[in-house]
């Protein structure tokens, strides 16, 4: 049976082609039986085509459709993000996309273009431009991002804090209505969320049980509320940030198979944040110790330069806005909710989430798989311990 009827699918489509004035259109779509529902809801590509004042014209579309399942309603948690979603494609982004009209291609942060959204209570979707289709495509064949990605997608984290500052700048009325809309992680605002990952680091601690890591692991799961609150109050400055940038939420474009340039997907958890939040954690969830240990400062360099550029191309100075040395003290602030959260992905990234609403993709059928799976997140986590511990972004006394 599928999940989604093709009347529903059929008005959606009808709405985009009323919007574009096409004319005799019909859609294509993959097979209804390979679509899976699940908690964050379901991602349909389209080709649409038709006539558009006498020329045939086509748009290569994604749908992205809020579960029509009660079952996944239940905590309130899925109409929260797809609303949070909804208005940064049809507020932020596109307020974005209009204040880099005239910025060099070089400088502009890539916006998939959104041609119709609807919001109503299960029946929330977004149709927006499939950029599969535009040559981007998900980094699949590592687990961790190598130097060059990683290096392209800091340069358009960057372009995205960025494009933030300068909002505020230019509309200072809207920035607040933002801020208003996409509210700071806290127990208070998101109290599931805060459970969930205060659940991961009761797990960590049975796979970290009878090592040094212990009184770490203790003390972020006692005073986890109070990091992340940090990351927004204790901080030089915030911005609009992603909230959940890893490799899994960034897509690539290729030359002579070289990433040229980065797409950001999934914006469910935007909120106001400290910017180096949003970079620390990418930089800790997607890459290898090795990578860090050698070219941590270069990364970090490259974030900055590349947040510095885009903000005089907007009329901004970051001496005004948001310095190096701002930049620095709060990468060591927001550093322990930035463990915490990936303790938390990359628990869930090796398998080893098996039951409730988010699982893991990965299936492990066999004890041998699990302890695999285990060995493999513990060495994970431990890399990302050390090397914080090593660049003095944590330390116990900090606790």
């Amino acid at each position: 049976m599928s999940v989604i009827s093709e009347q529903y699918l059929s008005e959606i489509l009808q709405k985009v082609a009323s919007n574009y004035g096409l004319q005799d259109w019909v859609y294509n779509q993959v097979k209804f039986e390979s679509i899976a529902q699940n908690y964050f809801g379901i991602i349909l590509p389209i080709v649409l085509s038709g006539r558009h004042e006498g020329a045939e014209v086509k748009f290569q579309l994604v749908l992205k459709l809020a579960p029509t399942d009660e079952r996944y309603r239940v905590s309130g948690a899925v109409t929260v993000m797809f609303a949070r979603e909804i208005f940064v494609y049809s507020v932020i982004l596109k307020k974005y996309a209009e204040i880099q009209k005239l910025f060099p291609l070089n400088l502009q942060y890539i916006i998939p273009q959104c041609y119709y959204i609807q919001a109503e209570y299960t029946k929330e979707v977004i149709v927006m431009q499939d950029m599969c289709a535009e040559g981007y495509r998900p980094y699949t064949h590592e687990i961790f991002l190598d130097l060059e990605h990683i290096i392209i997608s800091l340069k358009f984290l960057a372009k995205l804090h960025a494009l933030s500052f300068i909002l505020k700048n230019k509309d200072n009325e809207l920035y607040s209505e933002i801020s208003k809309a996409c509210v700071p992680l806290t127990e208070k605002s998101n109290a599931r969320y805060m459970t969930i990952m205060k659940d991961r680091l009761d797990k960590a601690l049975i796979k970290f049980q009878n090592t040094e890591y212990v009184p770490l692991l203790q003390k972020l799961r006692l005073k986890c509320a109070d990091y992340f609150d940090a990351a927004n109050d204790s901080v030089e400055n915030t911005c609009i940030c992603h909230g959940d940038m890893w490799k899994e939420n960034i897509m690539f474009k290729y030359e002579n198979n070289k990433p040229v340039s980065a797409c950001m997907i999934d914006y469910q958890t935007t909120r106001i944040c400290s910017p180096a939040f949003d970079a620390m954690y990418l930089i800790i969830s997607s890459t290898s110790t090795e990578l860090r240990q050698q070219h941590l400062h270069q990364l970090l360099d490259t974030y900055y330069q590349s947040f510095d550029q885009m903000l005089v191309e907007g009329g901004l100075e970051s001496q005004e806005v948001y310095t190096r040395q701002m930049f620095d003290k709060d990468l060591k602030t927001v550093s322990l909710a930035c463990l915490i959260t990936a303790n938390t992905a990359i628990w869930l990234y090796n398998g080893l989430q098996e039951e409730g609403h988010v699982r893991s993709k990965q299936v492990l059928n066999t004890p041998e798989e699990r302890q695999r799976a285990a060995n493999k997140y513990v060495g994970v986590v431990k890399g990302i311990i050390d090397d914080l511990s090593g660049q003095g972004y944590l330390t116990l006394n900090d606790l």
